[in-house]
Order: C-alpha cells, then sequence, then structure tokens
C-alpha cells in the first residue's frame, strides 16, 4: 500500500461541506460514510480500479478548502472532477441566491441552508438508477437502510490505514445475485425484479446507462421509462438527484408535496402534484437547487 496521498480542492464560494454531507448521512456505509468531519468511500475511476477516499473540510463557508487524501496512486484531475460531479463543488451560487433572495420563502430557505449545494447521489448513472428505485414510496431513513444492506452485501470493499471503504454494487453483481438476495435487503419482490432487470440489461451491454449524460431530459425519461418499475417519479429523480438536471421536480413524491405544503398552502391540505409542479414552473433553471433546499428542511 502506499502512502497516502494528499491533494486540495477549493470549491466556489460560498460553499458549506460539512452541512452538505451532514444533512443526509448515515450511520453506516451507503456506500459514503460521514463521521467525525470526514467523508470517506470507495469511488471507481476509468480505468476500473477503486481508490478509496477520505475528504474534510479546512476552509470556512467563504473561503472553503476540502484537503483529499488517497492512498493509492491516481490521477488527480480524474478524480476531482469525479468528487464535483458527485458534490457540485464548482457550483456558482451567485444567480441563485439572487433569484431566491427576491422571494420571501425562498430567501429563509437560503438564510438556513447558505453554502448547500445540491450534489448527485450516485458517482455513476447506474448507481442513481438502482438508487431511486429503492427510494419509491418509502421513507428516507428506510432507503437509506435497504441501501446500507445492499451496499454491505454487494459492493466491492479496499483497505487503506485499517479502513474499509466501500463501492456501490456493480451492474455485474447485482446482476449475478439472486432475487431473493436482494430481496433480502429490504425491498420488495417487486423492486428486486426491477433491480435485477435492469443490471442485467447493463450488465450485459444492452444498457449504456453513461450515455444518459448526454441526452435531453425528455429522451432520459422516455430511454428510463421502457424499464420495468420506471415511471415519471424514479425518471425525475434520476433526472435531478442523479444528472443534477434542472427544469424537474419529483412531483409525485408525497414526501416533497407535504414539504411544499408547508410553504405554500394555506391550510392543512396536502398539495397535488399539478400544484407543485405549477409553483415550480417560474423557478426556471433554479428548480433543481430549490427543490432541493426544500427537501432538505425534513433532514435539517
Amino acid at each position: 500500500m502506499l502512502p497516502p496521498q494528499t491533494f486540495h480542492i477549493y470549491p466556489k464560494p460560498p460553499y458549506d461541506f460539512d452541512l452538505s454531507c451532514r444533512l443526509f448521512s448515515y450511520e453506516k456505509p451507503m456506500p459514503e460514510v460521514y463521521e467525525e468531519g470526514r467523508w470517506r468511500r470507495a469511488i471507481r475511476l476509468g480505468s476500473g480500479r477503486l481508490v478509496p477516499v477520505e475528504l474534510r473540510s479546512i476552509g470556512t463557508v467563504e473561503e472553503p478548502k476540502i484537503e483529499a487524501k488517497t492512498c493509492q496512486a491516481t490521477t488527480e484531475k480524474e478524480l476531482e472532477k469525479k468528487l464535483d460531479e458527485l458534490f457540485s463543488f464548482s457550483q456558482d451560487l451567485t444567480s441563485l441566491y439572487a433569484f431566491m433572495t427576491k422571494n420571501h420563502v425562498l430567501r429563509d430557505l437560503k438564510q438556513r441552508f447558505y453554502g448547500l449545494k445540491a450534489g448527485s447521489i450516485g458517482t455513476t448513472v447506474f448507481e442513481s438508477i438502482i438508487k431511486s428505485i429503492i427510494q419509491q414510496q418509502i421513507s428516507i431513513r428506510v432507503a437509506f437502510s435497504i441501501t446500507n444492506r445492499m451496499v454491505t452485501r454487494f459492493g466491492e470493499k479496499t483497505e487503506a490505514e485499517g479502513v474499509i471503504y466501500c463501492d456501490f454494487p456493480t451492474a455485474k453483481r447485482l446482476a449475478e445475485a439472486t432475487l431473493e438476495e436482494i430481496r433480502q435487503c429490504g425491498v420488495s419482490w417487486r423492486k428486486a425484479e426491477y433491480i435485477k432487470g435492469i443490471a442485467h440489461k447493463v450488465a450485459d451491454g444492452e444498457f449504456d446507462s453513461e450515455a444518459l449524460r448526454l441526452l435531453s431530459n425528455e429522451q432520459v425519461a422516455e430511454t428510463l421509462k421502457r424499464f420495468r418499475g420506471v415511471g415519471t417519479w424514479t425518471a425525475e429523480m434520476v433526472l435531478a438527484a442523479g444528472l443534477k438536471r434542472n427544469a424537474t421536480v419529483p412531483a409525485g413524491d408525497l414526501g416533497v408535496r407535504r414539504t411544499f405544503s408547508r410553504f405554500y398552502s394555506d391550510d392543512e391540505r396536502i398539495l397535488s402534484e399539478t400544484e407543485v409542479r405549477e409553483i415550480a414552473e417560474g423557478w426556471r433553471e433554479f428548480t433543481k437547487d430549490i427543490v432541493y433546499y426544500i427537501t432538505c428542511i425534513e433532514r435539517g
């Protein structure tokens, strides 16, 4: 094992690394772990090699600086690009914050989550698709528990300085697993079938999930909805939380509608999917980020 290799990342300010990690952290790997100010997971490079990565903030919100450490020789630029896709380090919040300041509801959200950036839920599109399927119609806490079991059972692991780093299961590994093995992670039989079905297509080369990055929102949704078990909600989750696309909102999600209702409903009634879409329509290119801030209310 090589000695630790350290380099620094300078996110576009403002950026609150600890807030970004803490809001959706879990006490067990899924596959990332955040504890005592340190974020860890294994990341697969384009070569297929798995590298352990640890991040910690050594700067401030207004002058952010992230220390990145790995114990394997790697191309710093490639790893930094993958981390930027995951954390949105390079995102400029200036225009978003100028827009949010004009509205009292959004202005309060900006102040509450100042320096927060909407990252991706996966280092690969495949990971984002499977996590979105797991999250269908269940609470985020239950989804985290299921994801942890799947990572623990099927994900590849690597060790550095006595610490275990986990990666999300590959399509090949999930395709090889039996439905019963997948179901034992806590998903229903139907979800196990959905997961295994997509994994097979990716592993066999029939579906290039990474190619979705090159498609428009409409094309991504159309492609994904051809798969059994993927509807509008799941496609929009992949678009917003996986590919980080704007102008998408998973309005069919009950949790999203409930949170929207806290700010935009005059009574105790939960807003409909149509009403949520109408509210978000005016947010234009800022939709993804504002929706992310709103959904963070339940976690913050």
